[in-house]
């Protein structure tokens, strides 16, 4: 027999012919009670069978369920997350697979199976042995077109009534068996009634359970806590002091990623839901593992007040303090998660080398008398790789070649001219996308340059590119002009010698020299006499103003800037380019220089503006002799200090002689006993010393006698360029007093000075020392001697420069004679009318 789940069969070991043949016979001849009590068997069976399996795919599908259930959400209640999405496609699957196994291995194969009468027939037999194989004998024989068998017909008749009288005692229900029934509703049955329960209390959480368990949706299950991802902020460049930083908030995409440069400083935000439903965590600790391995936690805090029903939390510190390397991070707080959330830390672009062309203004490009275009020169006139202190001419065209060694997507240019505030500028990025130009049309002033390069994604660089490039500026020509043997009175026919020397960093463009002549005739008139009388009409006019006569020339200079030029006023008269000065008139010079410059106006350097009075030529040596007279002043000074070194020689020659005569024995000085060795030692220091101030004085007087000698060269040197008729004059100043001077420099004064140096060498030897100096002050008393021999040159010729002056005076009253013996003349011929 077969035992089939409770249910015995005994058709084992009989033929598949035999089995189909029997069950496809007839049991019309089978009496109508034991053909209904096997067809009620064989229903009773196919029920079993669907009951049975019914049941254990009830039972595999709610144990998947709550399996499931488990699963998906027990480890969110532990603080987990839930099952992902693929585990649970596969764990679907897997319920699936088992569910169709017992559908069709126990539902669908058992129902396809046949149940033949004789097995049934058998199936009852074994449950109830009283039958005696009365009713297997009577299926069997009794069977329609059965053949081959051998019995008698009424022996059958006996058996088949047999049968039929005890199928009133046969009870189906001992065919099957209930064990395996009763087990699997014992699974099945709480299983459903906790699911009932479940949909009654919470069907929404049902059908969330049910929905994400056949993939419907991924909505997470409820927490305590709802955290939400705000994003990364990362606080922009801050260009400047007077620029304040600002932050900015990148969101991660879709996939959870962020990029954020290497090195940067960043915050993570989130925000946790704070209403009735949702509950604040006391802290948020985020979780991180980085690519190289690390791992580590990290709490988040808590800033602010409760906003919008969210309360924000930041982390600031560490991992994200100078962030080095990508990470993978979860943030936890109560039974809620953020997770697969990743950080990407990329180089940001940096700027490898930096070029700086320029292109000098025009003016600085054409050549001083050329004709040649600045275009014609070329674009760029010079190029250097950039470096600290760099300095550039002002007004030139500069552009800076930034080279970064990855692509750019942008480059933020920030310039400051002249300690100003930084401007944004734009930049021009050529096609390879790793060059970056920046141009300054005009560099007109010190320029502080700062480069914030950004790659295609927007990763900037996170501290700026500084560059500083000085500026050399087109100072103004500078000009130096002076006077040569000229005063500050000149006659009208003096030749003015004028020394020229001006420069300039680029070079002059024009030179001038502007002599004028103010005439004070006009306005001598306007405040004479009528001023005095105010009744008269002319005191209230308004004094004329001076006439001035100019005019302009233009010196050539070297290629230094030096040159020498001379302002002929006798010449200008003779030439009538200038009226001949009249005495009383001022003379002025005033000399110009200008460069190329053409940036911001011009360059124009004025020359100091020399005003000489125009005198007549004895006036002029009146001044004359009072400067004279004042040269002989200092040489008496000089001649007083000279008879002072010379005595202070003397009485320093005693001296060094005294200090021979100190014996090597003890002396009494001043009650203490001294060795004659400490008492040579100190009158050498003092000897030292005066020798020393000595020199001084020598000095002294070689430089007073030089300004001597400077000065009577330019008294000979105004008398000269005056064209003052005086050969006496100034051949007397010249050779009598002038050169004597400059002889006595360079002779005696020069010895005097080199042997009161050697003194002070020869200290050491007295007897040496001495003998200098008595020469010295041999040197002395010549030196005194020829200066006293000029002095009464000088005095001479001041006694014929009294005599000039009293027969001037006399001149001067005869003049005045004429002029009141006319006045009176003329007013008696006046009165003979009256």
């Amino acid at each position: 027999m077969v035992q089939w789940e409770g249910l015995e069969w005994p058709g084992k070991g009989l033929p598949a012919e035999s089995l189909v043949s029997s069950y496809m016979s007839s049991s019309s001849s089978l009496n109508p009670k034991l053909a209904g009590l096997l067809e009620s068997l064989r229903i009773r069976i196919r029920r079993y069978v669907v009951l049975d399996s019914g049941l254990a795919i009830a039972a595999v599908a709610l144990l998947a369920f709550w399996i499931g259930l488990a699963l998906d959400y027990l480890p969110v209640r532990l603080g987990g997350t839930e099952m992902p999405a693929a585990a649970r496609a596969i764990y679907l699957l897997a319920a699936l697979a088992i569910i169709a196994y017992l559908v069709f291995k126990f539902l669908l194969g058992r129902l396809s199976r046949p149940l033949p009468d004789d097995s049934l027939a058998l199936l009852v037999e074994r449950h109830h042995p009283s039958l005696g194989g009365r009713l297997v004998t009577a299926v069997q024989l009794m069977r329609s077109g059965r053949q081959g068998d051998a019995h008698d017909p009424g022996m059958l008749d006996q058996v088949h009534q047999q049968a039929i009288d005890q199928i009133d005692q046969v009870d189906p229900a001992k065919v099957f068996r209930q064990e395996p029934l009763i087990h699997k509703a014992s699974v099945v049955i709480p299983l459903a009634l906790m699911a009932i329960i479940f949909i009654a209390i919470s069907p929404s959480s049902f059908a969330r359970a049910a929905s994400r368990l056949t993939l419907l949706s991924d909505e997470p299950w409820p927490r305590k806590a709802d955290l939400k991802m705000i994003g990364i902020e990362l606080p922009s460049l801050a260009i400047g002091d007077e620029q304040e930083p600002t932050i900015d908030l990148i969101e991660f995409n879709e996939d959870g990623v962020v990029r954020l440069p290497r090195g940067s400083s960043s915050t993570l935000r989130i925000a946790a839901r704070a209403d009735d439903v949702a509950e604040v965590p006391n802290t948020c600790t985020v979780y991180f593992s980085t690519d190289s391995g690390l791992r580590g936690q990290a709490n988040m805090r808590r800033i602010g007040r409760v906003r919008d029903d969210y309360q924000a939390f930041v982390l600031d510190g560490p991992p994200l303090a100078s962030l080095d390397e990508s990470m993978t991070f979860s943030v936890h707080g109560l039974d809620d998660r953020l997770s697969d959330f990743r950080i990407e830390a990329v180089e940001p672009p940096a700027i490898v080398q930096s070029d700086i062309e320029v292109r000098y203004p025009d003016y600085l490009r054409i050549e001083a008398g050329s004709t040649e275009t600045a275009t014609a020169l070329g674009e760029i006139d010079r190029k250097d790789e950039y470096q600290s202190g760099l300095r550039i001419r002002e007004g030139s065209q500069v552009t800076m070649v930034a080279r970064s060694g990855t692509p750019l997507g942008g480059i933020d240019v920030y310039v400051s001219q002249g300690g100003g505030p930084m401007e944004k500028q734009s930049a021009l990025v050529e096609s390879d996308l790793l060059t970056a130009r920046i141009r300054i049309d005009h560099f007109s002033d010190a320029t502080s340059i700062q480069l914030v390069p950004r790659d295609p994604d927007g990763i900037s660089a996170q501290a700026p590119y500084r560059y500083f490039l000085g500026i050399v500026r087109d100072e103004p020509p500078a000009l130096k002009v002076r006077m040569k043997g000229i005063g500050s009175a000149v006659t009208a026919n003096a030749r003015i010698p004028m020394v020229i020397e001006a420069q300039d960093d680029y070079g002059l463009a024009d030179m001038t020299v502007a002599t004028s002549i103010e005439s004070a005739t006009d306005a001598a008139k306007t405040v004479a006499d009528p001023a005095k009388d105010p009744s008269k009409p002319e005191a209230n006019k308004e004094p004329a103003s001076p006439q001035v006569l100019s005019i302009i020339d233009r010196p050539s200079l070297d290629r230094e800037g030096n040159g020498e030029w001379a302002v002929d006023l006798r010449d200008l008269a003779e030439s009538k380019r200038l009226p001949t000065a009249a005495v009383g008139s001022t003379l002025m010079l005033l000399t110009e220089a200008k460069d190329r410059y053409d940036l911001d106006g011009e360059h124009v350097t004025r020359g100091e503006l020399f005003r000489l009075n125009v005198v007549s030529d004895d006036q002029l040596l009146a001044l004359l002799e009072r400067q004279e007279l004042g040269l002989r002043s200092r040489l008496e000074q000089t001649i007083a200090e000279t008879a002072t070194l010379r005595d202070t020689l003397d009485g320093l020659r005693r001296e060094i002689e005294s200090t021979e005569k100190v014996s090597d024995g003890e002396t009494q000085v001043d009650g203490n006993l001294k060795s004659n060795v400490q008492e040579l030692d100190r009158k050498l220091q003092v000897l030292r010393l005066r020798t020393q101030q000595s020199g001084l004085q020598a000095t002294k007087t070689h430089d007073e006698l030089s300004g001597i000698v400077a000065s009577l060269g330019d008294l000979f040197d105004e008398m000269v360029n005056n064209r003052v008729d005086t050969v006496d004059r100034q051949t007397r100043l010249r050779d009598q007093v002038r050169q004597p001077l400059g002889d006595v420099i360079s002779g005696p004064l020069a010895k005097l000075r080199k042997e009161v140096s050697q003194i002070e060498t020869e200290l050491a030897d007295p007897a040496t020392a001495t003998k200098t100096a008595a020469l010295a002050v041999q040197s002395a008393e010549k030196t005194l001697m020829e200066l006293n021999a000029v002095l009464e040159k000088m005095l001479d010729l001041e006694t014929y420069n009294e005599i000039l002056d009293l027969f001037r005076g006399l001149i001067e009253d005869q003049d005045s004679l004429l002029e009141d013996t006319k006045s009176e003349q003329k007013k008696k011929v006046l009165d003979l009318f009256q």
